[in-house]
């Protein structure tokens, strides 16, 4: 019985004709049912994984065209010159200039990447901070990584001008309109409240955005988001006490009855 002889030429083929493969097709073209026998082979043709579908996807170095990115994309499999999806993320965010949410990363890689994201976050591989109410994941080297959220916290503040300064372009009029009416129903504290709390949503340069978009100054504004740290709200009542009207008490006792 002669022994099964197993050709890198029959692995060429597959590739040839489509490019991508799973285990389960190249140990078919092998006619091997060990694994190990197909990493030897893919070895000496320099394969890579994809870092989409679990890395159960393979291509040989040479089919790929890897963008200025280093991604390449075969119909649904994406593969990375990076590697597997996790250096494929730590890259990206190494190299971005003010970081990436999750959000961005998955628009970026076109997977799901928050599992990976939270993975590397507790291996330390990723570190991430607050801005505007979003995560944003940024290098763990740390004078990178200040660097790469003091640009976040620029950007956000950059484009919160232009919303702002820019009304004809980027916010609509009859917006700005709706929201100074808004604002205008609200009582003192309500009104200041709401300006420190949009102005902790939006970050750097809020205090100043929401003062030019109200017409009221940012130390207002500073005021409304201590009081919300601080929890000094009055609830129960618009007026600090003492103001308004003087409350008019009865005297039974000096009641005068009309002749």
């Amino acid at each position: 019985m002669h022994k099964p002889k197993y050709t890198i030429d029959s692995l060429k083929k597959v590739f040839e004709e489509q490019a991508v493969a799973t285990m389960p097709q190249l140990k078919e073209a092998l006619g091997t049912g060990v694994e190990m026998t197909v990493f030897r082979k893919l070895k000496a043709l320099k394969y890579r994984a994809s870092y989409s579908h679990r890395g159960k996807y393979y291509t040989l170095s040479q089919i790929a065209e890897f963008d200025d990115r280093g991604l390449w994309s075969f119909g649904e499999v994406h593969f990375s010159r990076f590697g597997t999806l996790r250096k494929t993320a730590a890259a990206f965010v190494a190299d971005s200039w003010s970081g990436y949410t999750a959000a961005e990363l998955r628009r970026e890689l076109h997977v799901e990447v928050k599992g990976a994201l939270l993975d590397m976050l507790r291996s330390g591989e990723l570190v991430r901070d607050s801005v505007a109410g979003e995560y944003v994941y940024v290098s763990p080297v740390a004078t990178r990584g200040r660097r790469q959220l003091m640009a976040r916290n620029d950007e956000r503040s950059a484009a919160l001008s232009e919303l702002t300064d820019n009304e004809g372009e980027a916010l609509a009029h009859h917006i700005r309109a709706s929201i100074i009416l808004f604002v205008s129903l609200l009582d003192e504290q309500q009104r200041r409240l709401w300006a420190g709390l949009e102005s902790m949503r939006i970050g750097h340069g809020g205090d100043s955005a929401i003062a030019r978009l109200l017409g009221i100054t940012p130390q207002t504004v500073a005021r409304g988001k201590r009081e919300l740290l601080n929890r000094n709200v009055e609830v129960e009542r618009v007026r600090r006490p003492g103001g308004g009207r003087a409350t008019v008490k009865k005297n039974a006792g000096n009641h005068r009855t009309n002749p």
